[in-house]
C-alpha cells in the first residue's frame, strides 16, 4: 500500500539534495526540535530559495513535515545523518520511502513497459496524473531530472543525460540522431493531435515507411513532444498538443525552449567549443561534429542528410544565421 505524500514532487536532483544535507549542522537534524528555512539558510551560508527547495524535495520523500517550521521524520534525520558517513545505509532507507510513495510507483511502472523514459515524459506524466500546471519545459525537465535521479541513486534504472534507462545505459550520444525537419516533426505532431495514433495508421496516413516513422518519432520523443504510453501507440505531451495549438511564432519559441533543454544541447555545445572567431558552419563541419558525437562512420551521403536535417533546426530555432558561406551561431 502506497503510503500517504503531502504532493510535493522532488525538485532538487538527488546530488545537490545530499551536498545541501550535509552541510546543515547536526543540531537542526531531529525529530523533536523544530527549525525554519531561515535558520538553515543563516547556518549554512546558502539563499532561503535554495533551502525552500531542499525542504520541498525532502516533503516530496517524506523526510520533513511542518509549513512554516518544520521537523524530520524519523526517516529523514537517519537517511541526513547517514548521508554524511554510511551512503550505501542512506541509499536502502530512500529506496524504502520510494517503495511507499506514488508517484514513484508510477514512473517504476512506466519504465518497466518501456525501457526508457526521457526526463520530459516523467515531468509530463506528474503533469498528467497529479494536475501540475507546469508548462514551461525547463519545468518538466527539472522534475523529471530530480525524480529520475532518486530512482538511479536507489538503484532502480540508470539516468544519464536527460534519459532514464532500465537497462545500464550505452557509452555516446543519448539522443537519437537528427532524422527529420522540423517541418515533418510538426506534421507528426498535427497528425497525432488529439488523441494520438497506432503507428501503423500513422504511417499510412503520412505515407512514410514505418521503420523510418519510428525512427522520427524517437526524436519527437527526445525533444519531449511525443510519449510512447504503450508498444505501438504514441501520443502528444502536454507541450506537443500546445504546439499544435500556437501560432507559428509560439511554435518556434517552444521548439527553441525544448531543443536547447534536451539532449541535443550537447550537440549545440561542442558546436560552439569548436569554432574559433571566423569559422563558419557548413554542411561539411555540421557532418563531421555528428559523426565525431555518436561515434560513426557514416557515408557522405547520410553524413550530409543528417547535418541538414539538424542544420534545419538550428536554423527554425534562430540559433544560427545566414552568412556568407555559410552559418553563424546567433550572438546572445
Amino acid at each position: 500500500m502506497m503510503g500517504a505524500n503531502t504532493g510535493y514532487i522532488p525538485y532538487l536532483r538527488i546530488g545537490k539534495m545530499n551536498e545541501i544535507l550535509k552541510q546543515i549542522p547536526l543540531q537542526y537534524i531531529s525529530v523533536v526540535n523544530e527549525f525554519s528555512t531561515r535558520d538553515i539558510a543563516k547556518a549554512i551560508g546558502v539563499s532561503m530559495t535554495t533551502v525552500n527547495n531542499l525542504i520541498a524535495t525532502m516533503k516530496s520523500l517524506d523526510f520533513i513535515v511542518g509549513r512554516r517550521r518544520f521537523l524530520f521524520t524519523r526517516p529523514g534525520a537517519d537517511y541526513s545523518v547517514l548521508i554524511r558517513t554510511d551512503e550505501e545505509a542512506a541509499k536502502k532507507i530512500l529506496e524504502e520511502q520510494t517503495n511507499k510513495i506514488e508517484y514513484f510507483a508510477v514512473v517504476k511502472q512506466e519504465l518497466i513497459q518501456k525501457g526508457e523514459l526521457t526526463i520530459f515524459e516523467i515531468g509530463d506524466e506528474m503533469v498528467k496524473r497529479y494536475g501540475k500546471n507546469w508548462t514551461n519545459p525547463l519545468t518538466l525537465k527539472t522534475y523529471g531530472a530530480a525524480i529520475a535521479s532518486i530512482l538511479d541513486f536507489t538503484g532502480f534504472g540508470h539516468y544519464r543525460r536527460g534519459i532514464l534507462r532500465l537497462e545500464e545505459e550505452k557509452e555516446g550520444m543519448d539522443s537519437p540522431v537528427p532524422y527529420l525537419s522540423v517541418e515533418k516533426m510538426l506534421k507528426i505532431m498535427d497528425a497525432l493531435f488529439p488523441e494520438g495514433s497506432e503507428i501503423h495508421k500513422l504511417a499510412a496516413e503520412l505515407e512514410t515507411e514505418e521503420r523510418r516513422l519510428s525512427q522520427e518519432l524517437s526524436c519527437c520523443r527526445a525533444m519531449g513532444f511525443v510519449r510512447h504510453p504503450r508498444r505501438g501507440f504514441y501520443e502528444l505531451t502536454e507541450d506537443g498538443r500546445e504546439i499544435t495549438r500556437s501560432s507559428d511564432g509560439l511554435r518556434k519559441k517552444k521548439f527553441t525552449e525544448h531543443l536547447l533543454g534536451s539532449g541535443y544541447k550537447k550537440l549545440i555545445d561542442r558546436l560552439q567549443q569548436q569554432l574559433h572567431a571566423n569559422d563558419k558552419i557548413t554542411l561539411i563541419t555540421l557532418g563531421d561534429l555528428l559523426e565525431e558525437v555518436y561515434n560513426r562512420q557514416w557515408s557522405e551521403i547520410t553524413k550530409r542528410t543528417y547535418a541538414k536535417k539538424f542544420l534545419n533546426w538550428l536554423r527554425y530555432s534562430g540559433i544560427v544565421v545566414k552568412v556568407e558561406g555559410g552559418y553563424k551561431l546567433r550572438v546572445s
